[in-house]
Formats: C-alpha cells, sequence, structure tokens
C-alpha cells in the first residue's frame, strides 16, 4: 500500500474490524479539548485538536465519496480535495480545501511557529462542521 500514511492506518483498522468514532463522535472530542476538560493532553491539546478535525474534514469527504464515487476514496487527499470541485462546487471545495490545508500545517509542529490558537481552533471546529453537514447534505 502506498500513499498517505493515515490513509494506510485507517485502511488497516477498518481491516481489523476497529470502529470508526463517527464525525460528531470528533467533534465531541475537540470540543473537549478545547473545554480544556481534558488533563492528559497537557501542551499538546492544540496540535490533537487540530488532528482530529482534519479527520472530521477527511472523514465527511470520504462519506461523500462512499455514496458518489467509491474509487476517489483511494486517492491521496489532496487530490480528492481538487475532485471535490466536481461534487460540491468551487467554492465549497475551495474553503474546505483551505481549512484541510490549515488543519493539516497546525497538526505538525513547525520550530519557530506558536502552535494554533483557541480562536483559530474554535473558528476551525465551526467550518469543520459546516462543510461536514454541507457535503452530508450531498446526494
Amino acid at each position: 500500500m502506498t500513499g498517505d500514511p493515515a490513509r494506510r492506518t485507517r485502511q488497516r483498522n477498518r481491516e481489523r474490524g476497529a470502529p470508526r468514532p463517527t464525525i460528531a463522535e470528533r467533534f465531541e472530542a475537540a470540543d473537549h479539548l478545547l473545554a480544556g476538560t481534558v488533563t492528559d493532553a497537557g501542551g499538546l491539546w492544540s496540535r490533537a485538536t487540530s488532528w482530529i478535525l482534519r479527520l472530521a474534514v477527511e472523514q465527511a469527504v470520504d462519506e461523500l465519496w462512499a455514496r458518489r464515487e467509491p474509487a476517489l476514496a483511494r486517492c491521496p487527499m489532496r487530490a480528492q480535495l481538487l475532485a471535490l470541485r466536481l461534487h460540491a462546487g468551487h467554492e465549497l471545495a475551495a474553503r474546505i480545501a483551505a481549512v484541510w490545508t490549515a488543519l493539516s500545517r497546525a497538526a505538525h509542529h513547525h520550530d519557530y511557529e506558536l502552535a494554533p490558537s483557541v480562536t483559530e481552533l474554535r473558528r476551525w471546529r465551526e467550518q469543520a462542521e459546516e462543510f461536514a453537514d454541507a457535503l452530508a447534505a450531498l446526494t
């Protein structure tokens, strides 16, 4: 299997029968991190929140492909975001791609860069839920 390591991990988990959290459960986990109720996260809570939100966006896109174009789910996420223009419209697809890119950047540690702020994370969380709802409404 080649490509995105996160996609390979998700595929292995599906093959093992591991339950996949729902998008709503991912948002709930992000909300707990944003509220500060998860004390075990320490200083990594902001990056963990970024990862969870990115996974929620990816899962919303995966669910769209399951309904419309199952073969696209095997493509790298960047390719899926390009294909999304044909199915969700240029504006929505561009907004989803911009937030996905921001979450990807925020989730990785970069020397001399601050972790994302609570304000940024809350905005991305709202946008991710908006995107998930919009993609779920597409039949």
